[in-house]
Parts: structure tokens; sequence; C-alpha cells
């Protein structure tokens, strides 16, 4: 029931309400997605100008510390100077495959330091210890789920599919603002003058 005083909302203003919401809305899509695009290419690009290195995160064995999908930084250190707690990315195998553990213990040997190596996730520690020359370096930033982005934008076909997902969103801005914004109705000619008679 309608109070007094109020006038009730026509089709025309609740359609313009819809339009403003959507095209808001649309407008924060399209800023955190040029946000995280460009936030993603500075975490790249000055992880390796200040000599550190950017990697991805592909399995859940550091979890909850660093969930999959996480980016971090990983920072060169003097291998002396690794404790047992240190979350380090370790290149090892034939395959120089490469994966990011905490030390749980660190042993002396006779031809130089030796880690032995945890995931968080992991019940045991891992099968075998490894030098310490196999460590790339200590992790200093972990951000979540970044490396989906990095992921994506890393490959031709990701980058396209980001690029043409921002067009889209800025084409649908561009078409929700001209229906808010009005019509210009068209002139009205001013009306004839009848002529005036008067006394000659």
């Amino acid at each position: 029931r309608e109070q007094p005083g109020e006038l009730p909302m026509t089709p025309r203003a609740a359609m313009a309400g819809f339009v403003r919401v959507t095209r808001r809305f649309l407008e924060l899509g399209l800023f955190g997605l040029v946000l995280i695009a460009v936030f993603t290419m500075l975490f790249t690009r000055l992880a390796g100008l200040t000599g550190r290195t950017a990697l991805i995160v592909a399995g859940p064995s550091m979890e909850p510390a660093i969930g999959r999908g996480a980016a971090i930084i990983v920072e060169p250190v003097a291998w002396d100077s690794l404790a047992v707690g240190d979350v380090v990315s370790i290149r090892v195998g034939p395959e120089q495959a490469i994966f990011t553990h905490r030390i749980v213990r660190v042993v002396d040997r006779p031809d130089g330091l030796w880690i032995e190596t945890r995931g968080d996730a992991n019940a045991a520690p891992d099968p075998s210890i490894v030098p310490v020359s196999a460590v790339i370096g200590r992790v200093v930033l972990s951000v979540p789920s970044l490396g989906y982005a990095i992921a994506a934008l890393s490959t031709a076909a990701g980058f396209g599919f980001v690029a043409g997902l921002a067009g889209l969103l800025l084409g649908l801005i561009w078409a929700l603002e001209s229906l808010e914004s009005p019509r210009p109705r068209p002139a009205t000619p001013p009306a004839a003058r009848r002529p005036t008679f008067g006394p000659a």
C-alpha cells in the first residue's frame, strides 16, 4: 500500500534503475579484471627485476600455509643461512622438477650441507634429503590463487580470452550508457502568430 505523498515508480523509472545498477556491476567487473591483469604482470616483472623468481604452486602439499594455485616469490639465499622452518623451492631429479616444501632438518655432511623437507600437509618427510645446492631460494611472499591468472595470461589463448572478455564488458557498458542517456526531444516549431488587424 502506498503511503500518502509517495509517487508510484513508473516502469520507465524502474527500467532506468535496473540499467544503472547493471552498468555499475559491469564497471566493477571490468575494473577488477584490469586490476588483476596489471597486478599479475607487475608481480612477475618486478620479481625478475629484483633478482627473485615467481613460481606457481601446482599441488596442495603446503596447505594451508600455501594453497594450490598460489603465486610465490622466491628469493635467493645463502646456503649457510638456511634453517629449520624455512619454506624453500627446490629443483631436483633428472627432469629438474621444482617443488616447494618446508625444511624440517639440516644435515651437515662431509660433502656439505643437506636438507630434509616436508610439505605441511604431508604426514612424512620427503623420501630423501637433498643438497643445499638444489635450493632455488626461500619463499618470501605468497599470493593465493594468483597463479591461475599468471598461467592464463602467459599463453596466447588465455591472453586473448581475457582481452575479449574485457572488450565484451566495455561494449556492454557503452550500450547501457546509451540507454541511460535521455534522447533529445525534437524541437517544436513556434506557433505561427496570427496577424492582427488594427484600425487603419
